[in-house]
């Protein structure tokens, strides 16, 4: 990602690949104790941890990235168009292709699978991104971690509305709007799966993020140190605010999501120009992140299968080596697919159209 000047916010590259190995770390982990290849004791030390809070993180990080993006687009003729389009070449191919081999792996291997059962509803609300019960009772697609995809299309179709309105005005309205929505969802009755998923306050992560563009479209700046202290306030808070519960819908948007926009906040205004040689690893695995987030259970599956098969035991050197399969292999399907994927899409999307008049007046043979 790029700042109005030209350059590339590193550090944010940076963050989204530790968000997405931190999600990849919570799945080896549960999956290590789920096929028996660790036993309790093994990761007593670190069971009272979610890591899944990578997943706070992205969704800050995702509100700040598409309200930066569009600083100067509200309001303008086709703004919405060109907003949606970027965003579903970004997110739909490659999300689509791995649920496709998601449901390959689901007639394949399902005894490697939480749930096998193949329901055509289902099947269907997955790739439309609405929010389905899947056999085990959770409102996950098939490729069951795209629950959280399922939030991000739902901010994009609604930030492509506010998009319509001035900055001012949207942006408000958007909060209004997720602030009423929020508000509500204690009131949803949870079998009404869709209204109860929509309203989740989860939805208020998005906004935390969208707060941070708006302070940085002003040309906030911070000292390094105040940038290092949020950054290290919001790490600590992640891990400090797993060990309280309300017992509140409310409980994860504030004790986790918090922490994570103090985290993205440090990140954003940290003065990082060049990364240096580890830097430059770090933000080519920030690249792949969202492959590495798609492809991680598959890599997980393989070594689990590989592991099976000879009898292994030393949970520790699993959890090393399904880590280290599942980074390389993300940034090679990122290199080898996702990137040129995304490169001749969004050169599809660049090539000014012509006219209709031109084409049916050009010549035949042209």
């Amino acid at each position: 990602m790029a700042d109005p000047n030209g350059s590339r916010l590193y550090g944010l590259q940076i963050l989204r690949f530790f968000a997405a190995f931190a999600v990849l770390f919570e799945h080896v982990m549960h999956e290590a104790l789920s096929f028996g290849i660790a036993q309790d004791q093994t990761l007593a030390a670190l069971e009272p941890f979610d890591f899944g809070v990578g997943v706070d993180v992205f969704f800050v990080i995702s509100g700040f990235i598409m309200a930066y993006i569009t600083a100067d687009k509200f309001g303008r003729p086709g703004a919405p168009g060109q907003f949606l389009s970027r965003r579903l070449v970004r997110l739909v191919p490659l999300y689509w292709l791995f649920t496709l081999a998601m449901l390959a792996a689901m007639v394949l291997v399902p005894g490697q699978l939480a749930h096998t059962a193949l329901n055509p509803a289902h099947i269907l609300a997955s790739y439309l991104f609405i929010p389905w019960l899947d056999s085990t009772g959770l409102a996950h697609p098939i490729l069951g971690l795209g629950w959280t995809l399922n939030y991000e299309m739902y901010f994009y179709m609604i930030f492509a509305v506010v998009l319509l309105l001035p900055r001012r005005v949207g942006l408000g309205s958007l909060v209004a709007l997720f602030g009423m929505l929020a508000l509500l969802h204690p009131a949803i009755d949870p079998a009404q799966v869709q209204l109860s998923f929509w309203t989740d306050p989860i939805i208020l992560e998005f906004l935390f993020g969208i707060g941070l563009a708006v302070l940085a479209g002003r040309g906030t700046k911070l000292p390094v140190w105040i940038a290092a202290m949020l950054v290290v306030a919001g790490a600590a808070g992640l891990g400090i605010g797993q060990l309280t519960d309300f017992g509140s819908a409310y409980h994860r948007v504030l004790l986790t999501g918090g922490p994570a926009a103090l985290l993205v906040a440090g990140t954003v205004f940290w003065p990082l120009r060049r990364p240096g040689r580890v830097g430059t690893w770090l933000v080519l695995g920030g690249d792949a992140s969202f492959t590495l987030y798609l492809s991680h259970p598959f890599s997980i599956n393989v070594v689990i299968l590989g592991w099976q098969k000879l009898h292994l035991g030393a949970p520790w050197l699993f959890i090393v080596v399904t880590i280290v399969v599942a980074v390389l292999a993300a940034i090679v399907i990122h290199l080898v697919l996702e990137r040129p994927l995304l490169d001749r899409l969004n050169a599809a999307l660049s090539r000014p159209r012509q006219p209709a008049s031109k084409i049916l007046n050009a010549p035949a043979g042209k």
